[in-house]
């Protein structure tokens, strides 16, 4: 199968622009003038009309949770956006009205940030609406649960909290101690995890992501994976990467097998060391603001250390949740000890990477770990930065400026279902913007261009993921792009987030069609 790409913008991130664009056989055939593909080409190619769209390489979101996007869309009550305790009850009471046999309520998506009450829910709040049935309602970072008294009386009286972890007043679980929780709760089964899988598949098709990194799998959904690969369902190119320590445990699990095909790959593996930034669990040197709270440390450094070596020398990269100064101190000091023995030449990720200095970065650059990030943080949850974080902190929080002009390679991403707009169009404005949904400017002179934000959203995070065949639409790479109905540099900055999605390719092959112009 043939096509030549012709009559619109095409832009191919690694050498600016190109009049026409030839695929074939799932992969970049040539590009240049569409006279010269045209000779190139067999005399049969379909001739495809852009109609003055945009084609660019497709999207890849480099640290999205897929299942738990589907989760929200299939199983679990999505309480993001609401913006009372009064309505998230609402909401959880007209679930649990739908759903009569389920032994267990679980939501997630509440900000205390943006509820009117402006504090926590407790376990209070909500044995006024579910005073028999257990409740566990997740906070949107997945760092911080609230439970009700029926659940609190399952988990029963706790006389070890792990390492890591905090059990506060208010039936209130924070980091390594949700495992207490969730050890009671009854494990998502193949199919269920199957049904979340498409579900968030197609959504993520619809906003042009042709890849994407589920960066904390465990063992039972790594299988269905596997068995989703092996069957030709995955549409999407995936880049699993196993957690080490799950929650509440302090045994690391097994190290995964290496897996390559088309769709799937496994070759790096997962660690925490801290907590959220916007529920004040990150790791701090210093205090958040209007208190001593300093975040959770969740690794100890030897044990982090030898658990790392062990994972470097089976010859996994690392991938470490670092957020906070004092955790992405501890990720490089680790980092910097695996040098020596990293014969390999293994890049490792730091996910996140909230609140670097200068000196991390330089580390970052000289070590060429990569910094995967989400710029939409600073939309969805400024308002919990604003109030949380000293100005110095404030000033510098997702440094993305900074981090290019120290050289360290960036990724773009989502971490959804942490937000609920996971739009990588989204994600480029508020990297150009630098703007919270109430208008208000965060750390703008971090701000970078639409040049580099594109780049960090496909050949950035191509190269995080190791995958040397995508990112560009360079000749022999994978044939996957997106065609937007406007050309983004056209456009303000302000509008990037209403282009619409036009289609979405996979290997040639038209995988999503969303609009079309009328």
């Amino acid at each position: 199968m043939e096509q030549i790409f012709h009559g619109g913008t095409i832009e191919t991130i690694d050498a600016g622009k190109t009049p026409a664009l030839w695929v074939k056989n799932g992969l970049i055939a040539g590009r240049g003038a569409l006279e010269f593909l045209q000779k190139q080409a067999h005399p049969g190619a379909e001739m495809v009309d852009l109609a003055g769209k945009t084609l660019l390489p497709a999207f890849n979101d480099a640290h999205i949770h897929i299942w738990k996007v589907g989760d929200l869309l299939t199983y679990m009550l999505d309480l993001r956006g609401v913006a009372s305790i009064r309505e998230m009850q609402e909401r959880l009471r007209e679930f649990a009205v739908k759903n009569p046999t389920r032994p267990w309520i679980l939501a997630r998506g509440f900000n205390e940030a943006t509820l009117a009450e402006g504090r926590m829910p407790t376990y209070k709040d909500l044995d006024e609406i579910l005073p028999d049935r257990p409740c566990y309602v997740i906070r949107t970072c997945a760092h911080i649960a609230v439970l009700n008294s029926a659940a609190l009386k399952i988990v029963g009286p706790i006389s070890n909290v792990p390492e890591g972890g905090e059990v506060r007043s208010g039936g209130i679980f924070t980091e390594t101690a949700l495992g207490l929780v969730t050890r009671h709760i009854s494990p998502t089964g193949a199919e269920a995890y199957r049904e979340m899988i498409l579900a968030a598949q197609d959504k993520i098709l619809e906003h042009g992501i042709a890849a994407a990194t589920d960066p904390a799998v465990m063992p039972d959904l790594l299988k269905v994976y596997q068995e989703m690969d092996r069957a030709g369902e995955l549409k999407i190119r995936i880049n699993a990467i196993p957690i080490l320590v799950p929650d509440g445990g302090s045994t690391p699990l097994p190290f995964p097998a290496f897996y390559e095909s088309d769709f799937l790959k496994v070759n790096c593996v997962k660690l925490f060391s801290d907590g959220g930034l916007s529920g004040k669990t990150a790791a701090l040197k210093r205090p958040y603001l209007g208190g001593n709270e300093r975040g959770v440390l969740r690794l100890e450094c030897d044990f982090f250390q030898n658990l790392a070596l062990k994972a470097q020398e089976a010859g996994f990269k690392i991938a470490t949740h670092a957020i906070g100064d004092a955790a992405i101190e501890l990720c490089l000091e680790v980092y910097q000890r695996l040098d020596r023995y990293n014969s390999k030449g293994l890049r490792h990720r730091i996910e996140h990477l909230g609140l670097p200095e200068a000196i991390h970065l330089k580390k970052m650059a000289d070590l060429g770990t990569f910094c995967v990030s989400q710029p939409i943080f600073l939309y969805e949850l400024g308002k919990n930065f604003r109030q949380y974080l000293p100005e110095d902190y404030l000033s510098r929080v997702y440094p993305y400026r900074s981090v290019l002009d120290a050289g360290v390679g960036l990724a773009f991403s989502s971490d959804a279902p942490v937000v609920k707009d996971f739009n990588p169009l989204m994600g480029l404005q508020n990297a150009v913007l630098r703007q919270d949904n109430s208008r208000h400017d965060i750390a703008s002179s971090e701000k970078i261009s639409l040049s580099e934000a594109l780049r960090a959203y496909t050949l950035g995070a191509a190269e995080a993921g190791d995958d040397k065949f995508a990112g560009t639409l360079s000749t022999g790479n994978r044939a996957d792009f997106v065609i937007l109905e406007q050309d983004p540099y056209t456009i303000s900055a302000e509008q990037l987030s209403t282009i619409v999605v036009n289609e979405t390719w996979v290997n040639g092959l038209r995988q999503k069609k969303v609009k079309t112009s009328t």
